[in-house]
C-alpha cells in the first residue's frame, strides 16, 4: 500500500535528516568531483578550500527568499512517515523547505507571498485514477449534480435553482453520478410531478447511470413520447451506453464558444472539490488543443486510442501499440496508457457461470503481449472475481512471453476479488484501482483484504455518469463504509492515513509519478488543498461534507473559496 522510492528518486537525493533546501544539496560532492590529476595531489588544501566555499553558500541561501509561504497549518505531509508539519515554503512551483512557522519564516522576502492556513489541515492535492473527462466537460453548462447529496429535499433544490437560472427552453440534466437509496429522507427515484414543479419551463432530465433515466413532460414531449406514462423511463435509446441516445440528441449543440468555457468551468470545479489530476480514460483533441495553450489547472493522463473490437480489428491494434510511444505525459498533459478496455469482448458486468472464452482470452493475450513489448501500461476495466480469475490467467501466460511486472497495470473497479488473485496480481507487479461507482453499485469490496495484502492500490471515482466526482464523497465511503444517504454498504473498510495515501500517494506511483507527485516532500510539486474542516478528526460520516478552501497546482493557486 505504501511503495517505496526508488534509489535514485528525489528523496534519496535530499536526506530527510533536514528538512530545509539548503541542507538538501551535496556541496561537498560538487567540489570533490572535478579533483583530478595534479589536484589529487593537493587534497587537504582543495577540502579545505571546499569547506570555506560551502560555508558561503550556506550563508547566501540562508538568506534565500521564496515565491510562497504556506504556514500556521496542519500540513500532512503524506510522506512515508505520515509527518504532520505547520509549514511549508514553495519556490518555482516545488516545495523547497517544511517545517515549523518559525523555520520556515526565514524564506520570506518582500515579494514572497504568505499564505495563513489558520490553523486548517493542509493535504496533498487528489488524484483520481479512473474519470471520464470529456463527456463531462462537453454539456457541463447544462447539468446539475447530485454529488454526496444525502437527501431528496436537497436534490430538488438543486434542480430547482438550475431552473431558475437557466433561460426558458433551455436543457437541464443530471448526467449520473448518484442513486435512489441516496435520498436518506425519501428513498427512490423522481415522479413526473416533483420534475414538472422544479422545472416548469425547461426539459429536465435525471439520468441514473445507464439503465435509468426520469424525465419531466417537455423532456418526453421533444422526444415524441407520453408524458401520462410517467418520468421514469427504461434509459435504452435514450441516454443508454451505445446510441441512440435520443434525450442527448434533442439537446442543442454546443457552440465552439460554450464548449471552451465549459472545460473552464468543469476544470475549476474540480479543483473546487480537491482535485488536482485525474486519469481521462479517452483521448480528446479539444483537449490537447487547450493543454498546447498553456498549462492547465489540472494535471491531465489520457489514452491512446485505437479500435481493437474483433479479431479482424486485433493484429492492426496490436501494431498500433507497438508502434506508438508510451507514457508522453509531460507531468501537465499527455497520454499515458492503454484502457480501460484493451479487447472489447473483454467487457466485463454481470458476474458469469462458466469461463470466458478461450478465444477471447487468447486475442486480449495478443493486445497485452504487444503492450507489454512497447512499454505500456494498461488500466484493465473487471468487476467480478472470475474475470479477475480469466484476466489473471491470461496475464501469468503474457508474462513468461514478455515482462509486464514493471510496468505496474491496473485492474480497476475490482467490485470482488479474493485473496488468492490478489496476490497473483501482487506477484505480477499490479495494482488495483478502487472506485466510487463500487459505493453506487452497493458493492461490499474486501477493503481490508486488499489493504493489508500489501498490493498498491489507489482511489478513484468512474465519474461522471456512473460515479459522483467528489474524492470526499470517495474518502468518506471507504473511511465510514456509508454511502451518500447513510447505509452501510461495505463491511471492510480502511483508515484515514490509509485512504487518504491511495487518493494521493499511491495513485502518483500508479503514474510513474512518486517521485514528483502524491506527498508534500522536498523536491517535489506543490501540488495541495487546504480544507474547511479536519480531515483527521471530523466524524466519518461527515468527511464527505468536506470541502476545499484552496487548491494549488505547481504552485499556482488553481481554486480560492474567497474568491
Amino acid at each position: 500500500m505504501n511503495p517505496e522510492n526508488p534509489e535514485n528518486s528525489e528523496n534519496s537525493k535530499n536526506p530527510e535528516n533536514s528538512e530545509h533546501f539548503l541542507h538538501d544539496r551535496p556541496f561537498s560532492r560538487a567540489v570533490y568531483s572535478t579533483l583530478s590529476g595534479v589536484y589529487q595531489q593537493k587534497m587537504r588544501l582543495a577540502a579545505s578550500i571546499g569547506v570555506l566555499a560551502a560555508l558561503a553558500t550556506i550563508s547566501v541561501l540562508a538568506q534565500r527568499t521564496v515565491d510562497i509561504i504556506i504556514t500556521h497549518g496542519k500540513i500532512l505531509t503524506v510522506d512515508a512517515d505520515f509527518r504532520v508539519v505547520e509549514a511549508l515554503a514553495i519556490d518555482e512551483g516545488r516545495i523547497v523547505a517544511r517545517g515549523t512557522r518559525q523555520e520556515i519564516a526565514r524564506y520570506a522576502g518582500p515579494k514572497t507571498q504568505v499564505i495563513d492556513a489558520g490553523g486548517r489541515t493542509v493535504i496533498p492535492g487528489l488524484i483520481d485514477n479512473h474519470f471520464h473527462f470529456t463527456r463531462g466537460a462537453d454539456t457541463w453548462h447544462e447539468q446539475a449534480r447530485f454529488e454526496g447529496v444525502g437527501s431528496r429535499r436537497e436534490a430538488l433544490a438543486i434542480l430547482a435553482a438550475k431552473a431558475a437560472s437557466t433561460p426558458a427552453g433551455g436543457w437541464i440534466m443530471v448526467q449520473g453520478g448518484w442513486t435512489t437509496r441516496q435520498f436518506a429522507d425519501a428513498p427512490g427515484g423522481f415522479t413526473l410531478a416533483e420534475l414538472d414543479g422544479v422545472a416548469p419551463k425547461n426539459p429536465l432530465f435525471v439520468q441514473e447511470g445507464y439503465s435509468v433515466v426520469y424525465a419531466n413532460s417537455l423532456a418526453l414531449k421533444a422526444v415524441g413520447l407520453n408524458p401520462a406514462d410517467g418520468a421514469r423511463r427504461n434509459a435504452q435509446g435514450l441516454v443508454s451506453f451505445q446510441p441512440p441516445m435520443a434525450l442527448y440528441d434533442a439537446m442543442p449543440k454546443t457552440s465552439a464558444a460554450q464548449r471552451e468555457q465549459n472545460l473552464t468551468d468543469f476544470m475549476r470545479e474540480l479543483n473546487s472539490v480537491g482535485l488536482t489530476g485525474v486519469y481521462s480514460l479517452g483521448h480528446s483533441d479539444f483537449l490537447a488543443a487547450r493543454a498546447a495553450k498553456g498549462p492547465l489547472p489540472i494535471r491531465l493522463w489520457e489514452t491512446l486510442p485505437f479500435d481493437a473490437r474483433d479479431p479482424a480489428s486485433v493484429r492492426a491494434a496490436a501494431a498500433l501499440i507497438e508502434r506508438s510511444r508510451p507514457n508522453q505525459f509531460d507531468g501537465r498533459f499527455g497520454i499515458f496508457g492503454l484502457g480501460e478496455v484493451l479487447y472489447g469482448p473483454f467487457f466485463d458486468l454481470a458476474p458469469r457461470k462458466d469461463p470466458w472464452p478461450a478465444d477471447i482470452m487468447n486475442e486480449y493475450g495478443t493486445l497485452a503481449t504487444a503492450a507489454a513489448r512497447a512499454g505500456w501500461h494498461v488500466h484493465q476495466h473487471v468487476i467480478n472475481n472470475n474475470a479477475v480469475t480469466d484476466l489473471l490467467d491470461t496475464l501469468e501466460k503474457v508474462n513468461k512471453r514478455q515482462r509486464i511486472d514493471l510496468l505496474r497495470w491496473t485492474m480497476g473497479h475490482v467490485y470482488d476479488i479474493s485473496p488468492s488473485n490478489i496476490d497473483r496480481a501482487k506477484a505480477l507487479g499490479m495494482t488495483l484501482g478502487v472506485h466510487g461507482a463500487a459505493m453506487q453499485a452497493g458493492a461490499h469490496m474486501p477493503l481490508r483484504k486488499i489493504a493489508d495484502s500489501g498490493i498498491v492500490f489507489g482511489l478513484g471515482t468512474d465519474a461522471t455518469i456512473v460515479s459522483h466526482y467528489s474524492p470526499f464523497v470517495t474518502l468518506g465511503w471507504v473511511v465510514s463504509g456509508l454511502d451518500a444517504g447513510g447505509n452501510r454498504v461495505l463491511d471492510e473498510t480502511l483508515t484515514r492515513e490509509e485512504a487518504l495515501i491511495a487518493h494521493t500517494r499511491a495513485n502518483a506511483y500508479l503514474f510513474f509519478q512518486e517521485n514528483a507527485l502524491g506527498s508534500l516532500e522536498i523536491g517535489k510539486q506543490a501540488d495541495l488543498v487546504v480544507l474547511d474542516r479536519d480531515y483527521m478528526t471530523v466524524p466519518a460520516a461527515e468527511i464527505k461534507r468536506i470541502r476545499p478552501t484552496l487548491t494549488m497546482v505547481g504552485g499556482r493557486i488553481v481554486f480560492s473559496a474567497a474568491k
